[in-house]
């Protein structure tokens, strides 16, 4: 055995020297890393899916338009402003019973589901009577 090693020549002992060195240094690490992000991203694909179906959403988010997006939050509110502004942002003002703002709450969980927007500032509640009043700015994607 020793015979053959010494008969092979020195340029191949290099190279499988520095064929062994790339396996362990570079292959064998960018696998581990691969599996490891393959097994992360599975599991945050499994929790968006099970937050998707807890939330009762659509899996396919409609594009904003301001129209529609009045229409269907008036199901909910008193009243609904959706105003364009600079940058393709819109400023929105819902107006509603002081009763409904667990319905807020659960209509603004479900916004960026509904439709592709974010929403950009924060949102700015004031109290009018018996009447609340939010205000916000969507930015659709």
């Amino acid at each position: 055995m020793m015979k053959k090693l010494k008969t092979i020549s020195p340029m191949t002992k290099i190279w499988f020297v520095v064929s062994l060195l790339i396996l362990l240094l570079w292959v064998i690490p960018t696998m581990v890393s691969f599996y490891k992000k393959e097994k992360i991203y599975k599991s945050k694909v499994q929790e968006l899916t099970v937050l998707d179906k807890r939330e009762g959403a659509h899996l396919e988010a409609k594009p904003f338009h301001a129209g529609l997006f009045k229409a269907d939050a008036k199901r909910y509110f008193s009243s609904v402003e959706v105003n364009a502004i600079a940058n393709n942002s819109y400023d929105v003002n819902i107006v509603m019973e002081k009763s409904k703002i667990t319905t807020f709450n659960s209509f603004l969980k479900k916004i960026s589901l509904e439709y592709a927007i974010g929403i950009e500032d924060s949102l700015v509640f004031k109290e009018i009577n018996d009447s609340m009043s939010v205000n916000m700015v969507l930015k659709p994607y």
